[in-house]
């Protein structure tokens, strides 16, 4: 693996798209290729924390910063954006960090750390 790399720690449900309080989810890299999971989806309820520590999810860097963007598949083939967020490679011995994913009435909060 190359460095520096990005771990995924955790994604907590704040609040899901749909309005029973169920989403079916995939974290998408630079817009359309699925990264995590590897296949199929991800259901997860409102109020849901996802430990992802255990899983070894990381992303690495090309030659710049990597745009994650949630999506939601509650009707197949009918993904909806619930917002992207950005980890920065200059992020690197921070510490746990914080952003949100934001959209379509959802949010969600993604935790991870950018390794050096």
């Amino acid at each position: 693996m190359s460095f520096p790399l990005g771990k995924l720690l955790e994604l907590t449900v704040d609040k899901t798209q749909s309005p029973d309080g169920q989403d079916r989810i995939v974290v998408a890299r630079d817009g359309d290729f699925q990264f995590f999971p590897s296949a199929g989806l991800i259901t997860v309820h409102q109020g849901d924390e996802l430990d992802l520590e255990d899983e070894d999810v990381f992303v690495p860097f090309g030659d710049g910063d990597v745009e994650l963007t949630l999506k939601a598949v509650n009707q197949p083939g009918h993904p909806i954006s619930l917002g992207s967020v950005f980890i920065r490679r200059d992020e690197a011995n921070a510490g746990d960090l914080v952003k949100r994913f934001e959209g379509g009435g959802a949010l969600y909060e993604l935790k991870y750390k950018v390794l050096p």
